[in-house]
């Protein structure tokens, strides 16, 4: 048994040198109370020289359905989406790496607005003798206790990459099964491609407030307390003061207070079964 500190190991090696996706299927458990239930998302982890973004594959397909629809309503002359034909994720986090600096930014959304998290990602992993088959590759076992979780991986050496799905990386090759002590959160490897030459990340260009992992716990604090605080100050406006929406369901008017208690028990109601977020420290409530 031996420690090995956190480093990026330069990408070398034929598979390496290409731009490669790694699938995974992410089973996880966001409600601590009903660990009888799980649900899965298919994640991508799309890896080039520079560095490797981590995300569910559910967005290319919203983005291409939204184009298309996009399309549709331009040739009609019509302002109409049919939102329903868009399957929205259910994983809405995403994550960069650099392996220049090296660097982990965790991307998502609060609030309506997009936030991100940067930091050197330093974790200290203890590899094991022990290995199994996974996926027609060798994999070798380590383990870390990493943001209030302990954690299992199994790695290859089979493909010189030290990356993995989520946060995970620092391994002298690429990490193919990763799961906490308990099971809430297991990615599992699923399968690889090629990317063509000159592939660029997906979101490079996504507009971001880049906030310490203290400030976005505040900001998700202040979320709780006051979800609808958004709604309050858009139809406190002049401009929104005699505006109307309507109900998608029904199609009945809106009034401001109906908007205000709606939103406050919907996420009232979402957190009571989702309460156990991968990332601990950033959606931990005072």
């Amino acid at each position: 048994m031996k420690i090995f500190a956190f480093f990026l190991f330069l990408i070398s090696g034929t598979v390496s040198s290409q731009n490669q996706r790694f699938v995974y299927e992410y089973v996880f458990k966001m409600d601590s109370l009903n660990r009888d239930h799980a649900d899965k998302e298919i994640m991508n982890l799309d890896v080039t020289r520079d560095g490797s973004y981590f995300y569910s594959a559910l967005l290319i397909t919203r983005d291409s359905l939204f184009t298309t629809e996009m399309q549709k309503s331009k040739a009609s002359n019509t302002l109409h989406i049919d939102f329903r034909k868009i399957r929205q994720p259910k994983i809405g986090f995403r994550v960069s790496k650099t392996y220049s600096g090296p660097e982990t930014v965790f991307h998502t959304s609060l609030n309506a607005v997009n936030v991100a998290v940067r930091e050197e990602n330093r974790i200290r992993w203890t590899i094991h003798p022990e290995t199994k088959s996974i996926a027609g590759f060798k994999a070798q076992k380590a383990t870390s206790q990493f943001r209030g979780r302990n954690w299992t991986a199994w790695f290859t050496n089979d493909i010189q990459i030290p990356d993995g799905p989520y946060t995970f990386c620092g391994l002298p090759g690429l990490i193919l099964q990763i799961a906490d002590e308990r099971e809430d959160h297991v990615f599992s490897f699923a399968g690889s491609r090629k990317l063509p030459e000159g592939f660029s990340l997906i979101d490079s260009q996504t507009k971001e407030i880049f906030v310490t992992r203290e400030k976005f716990n505040r900001l998700w604090n202040e979320y709780i307390l006051d979800p609808a605080k958004n709604i309050k100050i858009i139809h406190g406006s002049a401009a929104m003061s005699e505006t109307l929406m309507f109900d998608s369901n029904t199609g009945e008017p809106l009034d401001k207070q109906t908007l205000i208690r709606n939103k406050e028990l919907g996420v009232k109601k979402l957190l009571k079964r989702f309460n156990n977020f991968i990332e601990k420290d950033l959606y931990k409530q005072d």
